[in-house]
């Protein structure tokens, strides 16, 4: 210590004997060294924490690295969703020089805030989750960390039906909740069950299958806007359990066949989508009464039956008769 001391006295001393011009020089020198020396670090610092390139430098990143420059997530600095301190990266950049590894390593992880700081944000330019259907019931009120579904696959963000299985194996394929109509078995869970739909539940709503099948091409049923009953699909529709709708119309209107020509013993007995077309309901053309009732084609032509021939129970009228119930007989 006394040596340096020593030392740094006469640095010291020689210096001050300099003139001033000599001084400004080594000042100057000294001030160029400093500010060069943190400008690299600096520099060093935002390459290493910032630059999504310095990950690229190890080989093994080259699959991750193709992945995510073709992903959603492109434009995001690896460092915004895989927090590492310096050490723990001084540590990873030291071992891949040493160990030389063939493979990339599990590392950096990825929390929950990290995803928050943009999807929760409120920022428009990401999407946002906090009010939508399927974060609610998994994020929120199951408390499912975001890396459960969006961290299984490497930078591929939007979760398969195999992620969603792990927590609903009964409707894998094969299972007894398997979807049971052949043309919806290979559609992802989520084309009926929207994540992203807000304020709504997540089970499928009128509005979501409407907006596949208002749009199949060559198909003979149809969605009136004035149909009288316009209630979720899934009050009859159940695919995970069967393929064909279970419509039971006396649930509803047991009293139907007893008031007007439903009481007619034919009218009765047959199938109420017989007449009544299933999603419009409301029968308003004489052609389904033709269908049976040929010989009547001449009969008022041009009329619809049902301005005659009531099916309903008129108000204030006496129990439907023998009279009417020969009519469809």
């Amino acid at each position: 210590m006394r040596w340096v001391s020593r030392k740094a006295r006469g640095f010291g001393g020689r210096l001050s004997r300099l003139s001033v011009t000599k001084k400004a020089v080594l000042g100057s020198m000294a001030m160029i060294v400093l500010f060069s020396g943190s400008y690299g670090s600096f520099r060093m610092y935002s390459y290493s924490q910032d630059d999504p390139a310095f990950c690229r430098q190890c080989h093994t990143m080259e699959t991750a690295w193709d992945k995510w420059s073709n992903s959603e997530h492109s434009k995001v600095n690896c460092h915004s969703c895989h927090e590492v301190s310096p050490i723990a990266g001084a540590e990873l950049v030291i071992n891949y020089l040493i160990e030389k590894p063939d493979r990339n390593t599990n590392h950096a992880t990825v929390p929950d805030q990290a995803c928050k700081n943009c999807h929760y944000s409120g920022d428009p330019e990401w999407v946002q989750v906090a009010s939508t259907a399927g974060h609610k019931v998994h994020a929120q009120q199951n408390n499912i960390a975001c890396q459960t579904c969006h961290g299984m696959l490497l930078h591929r963000f939007k979760p398969a039906t195999d992620i969603c299985y792990a927590c609903h194996p009964d409707q894998v394929k094969g299972q007894q909740q398997e979807i049971k109509v052949p043309q919806m078995q290979e559609l992802h869970c989520q084309e009926c069950h929207q994540f992203l739909r807000e304020n709504s539940p997540l089970r499928p709503t009128r509005e979501t299958c409407l907006s596949c099948h208002q749009k199949l091409p060559s198909q003979s049923v149809t969605f009136p806007d004035n149909a009288p009953m316009k209630w979720d699909c899934s009050e009859c529709h159940k695919p995970h359990e069967a393929a064909k709708p279970t419509v039971d119309c006396n649930s509803c209107h047991a009293q139907v066949r007893t008031e007007g020509l439903h009481a007619a013993s034919t009218h009765s007995r047959t199938a109420c989508q017989t007449c009544h077309k299933p999603h419009e309901w409301k029968v308003t053309s004489r052609d389904k009464c033709l269908t049976c009732h040929g010989d009547k084609a001449r009969h008022n032509q041009g009329q619809f039956c049902g301005g005659c021939h009531s099916f309903r129970k008129p108000a204030g009228a006496a129990p439907t008769g023998a009279g009417q119930a020969q009519y469809g007989s």
